[in-house]
């Protein structure tokens, strides 16, 4: 067991949260669930953590066979997201998850939020759960589909999978689906309609995965009494998934599609998110961290040859991977998206409203910072404020010091600034790494970071990443050339699996609306009226132009169905300023 560390950050940041005057609709979520269709077993939980069950490590590859008798080792203890954003008044709003469900307190809530960004306590009690669902079952259901084009054996998982729209849900689960103006669970939609219809064969997408987990929390419903942060009106929803495959690198990884709805009313500037990591490889006390940025890849390893103390013993009775030590990653797929301006000389500037092809950016991991626990140097601890969480979010130590190269990186008066801790390889001494510094052990955090970029209201955002593993390293000091190796394979098979729909990004900007959508015959695209459009282009959910208006000078434009055929489309249209939008419609 590892859990004094988690036991007094949740004490110190309830007692901070006790000054956030909040209303309390829901409870703290308890669902749990766990991936184990491959050489892992990764334990899931519902409000915003990842990876634990509140006091022991749940993340264990390789897995174990439970009737085996031997040891199960875990390679994370616990991992969370955090988010933040400024407003218009300079205020921050923030939500950030780490041990606080030990103790009762949380920044998330399950459950969706409607379109006003509120919740309900019923509403977060039915969504306290996980939905799952096999290749097997999807492979059933689509045979039984096929043979005479109508279901006779429904599944549960399936009928019942909170698919947009889904008719079937309600006797399935026993309450009402909300209908929202984006997607929920993803979904193959075989007639395009955007509702998820099981018995006219549409199934849930799960990208191909041998196992889905699919689950949705908020940040709304109630006190952040984790943080003490103020709330910002997001929707997450979360794909975990993972593949049986004869592919090593597969077989051992996990894979994670985060989609953000963003239900708040105030546009939010340097906003970002972050993939908060405690990554306790066997003993917590000997663990070395750093990161890949060309590729996208943070990392935790062994300090030297042996994983804990002489004879293989960690404090606490915690299970060790002696002197067969691996390196595990985190491998940032996909996202953030940003929409970004592009100075003359092709210089990135600020994030920019609206929308355009050509200038919408995924971070990935735009920054790597690492704190340590308790007993650390004065300035790297575990945060306190919410400041201080907003600080390493942006890459900055706690004390507001800037990411400096060498040493441990928090170096007072050096100008030698840099967005990624700890970036060499340990096994080349000239780099700049935890084993090249010979930095004490310690029990340390790591924090994915992309960002900044703007949050506004009704923009939906992802970000996708999975966790490898590269198992029997050589220590100490290990080329982690191998785990680059690794991501790459993982990195391509996603690619491959995932589809289209789920990693476009889509923002909404309230200056323009399409009225009515859906539409049968015909509807009008509408722009605030200190602006008139310049250029309107629909395409299909494929990405293919099918209509374009050109040299347009009025605020409205009247779209008739004409020869498109019923399903999804996304429009673009620039004004005569510049500004680019799109969002999608559905022509029925």
């Amino acid at each position: 067991m590892k859990n004094t560390h988690a036991q007094l950050s949740s004490l110190f940041l309830f007692l901070i949260s006790t000054i956030t005057i909040q209303s309390q609709d829901c409870f703290v979520p308890s669902a749990a669930s766990e991936l184990s269709a491959n050489n892992v077993r990764a334990g899931l939980l519902i409000g915003g953590d990842l990876w634990w069950n509140g006091s022991d490590a749940r993340y264990v590859v390789p897995a174990v066979d439970p009737g085996s008798g031997l040891p199960e080792v875990a390679a994370i203890y616990s991992g969370g997201i955090w988010m933040g954003g400024i407003d218009a008044s300079g205020s921050l709003k923030l939500a950030a998850q780490t041990y606080g469900s030990s103790a009762g307190n949380t920044d998330y809530f399950a459950g969706p939020l409607n379109d006003d960004g509120t919740t309900t306590s019923n509403q977060c009690e039915d969504f306290n759960r996980f939905w799952v669902v096999t290749d097997d079952q999807i492979n059933t259901h689509n045979a039984d589909f096929a043979d005479n084009g109508i279901i006779d054996n429904p599944i549960d998982a399936i009928m019942g999978w909170p698919g947009r729209g889904n008719p079937n849900f309600e006797s399935f689960n026993g309450f009402e689906l909300p209908l929202f103006n984006h997607s929920m669970a993803p979904f193959i939609d075989l007639n395009g309609n955007d509702i998820f219809e099981p018995t006219a064969g549409d199934y849930p997408n799960i990208n191909g995965a041998t196992e889905g987990n699919w689950f949705v929390f908020n940040d709304a419903g109630g006190p952040h009494s984790s943080s003490g942060g103020e709330a910002l009106g997001m929707q997450t929803q979360v794909l975990a998934y993972s593949y049986a495959s004869n592919e090593d690198a597969i077989n051992d990884a996990t894979f994670y599609d985060y989609y953000f709805a963003y239900k708040g009313t105030e546009v939010l500037e340097d906003a970002y998110v972050s993939f908060w990591v405690d990554p306790d490889l066997g003993c917590y006390l000997d663990d070395y961290i750093g990161c890949i940025p060309e590729a996208d890849i943070a990392y935790v390893y062994n300090q030297d040859a042996s994983d804990g103390e002489p004879g293989c013993i960690c404090p606490g009775g915690v299970n060790t991977y002696c002197e067969d030590i691996p390196v595990v990653g985190v491998k940032m797929l996909d996202g953030i998206y940003a929409e970004r301006v592009f100075g003359p000389g092709g210089e990135l500037e600020v994030p920019a409203p609206g929308v355009s092809a050509d200038t919408i950016v995924s971070l990935g991991m735009s920054s790597f910072m690492y704190y340590n626990g308790f007993g650390g140097p004065s300035g790297t601890t575990d945060p306190v404020t919410t400041a201080q969480t907003y600080n390493y979010m942006q890459g900055i130590f706690q004390d507001g010091l800037p990411l400096t190269t060498g040493g441990d990186g928090h170096n007072p008066g050096s100008t030698d600034y840099t967005n990624y801790a700890f970036p060499g390889n340990p096994s080349d001494g000239s780099e700049w790494s935890m084993c090249s510094e010979a930095l004490p052990a310690g029990d340390r955090r790591m924090l994915i970071n992309s960002g900044p970029f703007r949050l506004s209201p009704g923009s939906i955002n992802r970000l996708s990443f999975a966790v490898i593993y590269q198992p029997s390293v050589a220590y100490p000091c290990p080329d982690i050339g191998g785990l680059v190796e690794v991501g790459d394979i993982v990195s391509d098979f996603y690619n491959d699996n995932s589809t289209v729909s789920t990693k476009r990004p889509i923002f909404q900007d309230n200056a323009i609306s399409l009225t009515p959508n859906p539409f049968t015959n015909q509807t009008q695209l509408l722009i605030d009226g200190q602006s008139n459009l310049q250029q309107v282009q629909l395409y299909s959910i494929t990405g293919q132009l099918v209509r374009s208006y050109n040299s347009l000078s009025a605020n409205s434009l009247t779209i008739e169905k004409g020869n498109l055929t019923t399903g999804m489309y996304f429009y673009k249209a620039l004004s005569k300023g510049g500004k680019a939008y799109s969002w999608k419609f559905v022509v029925n």
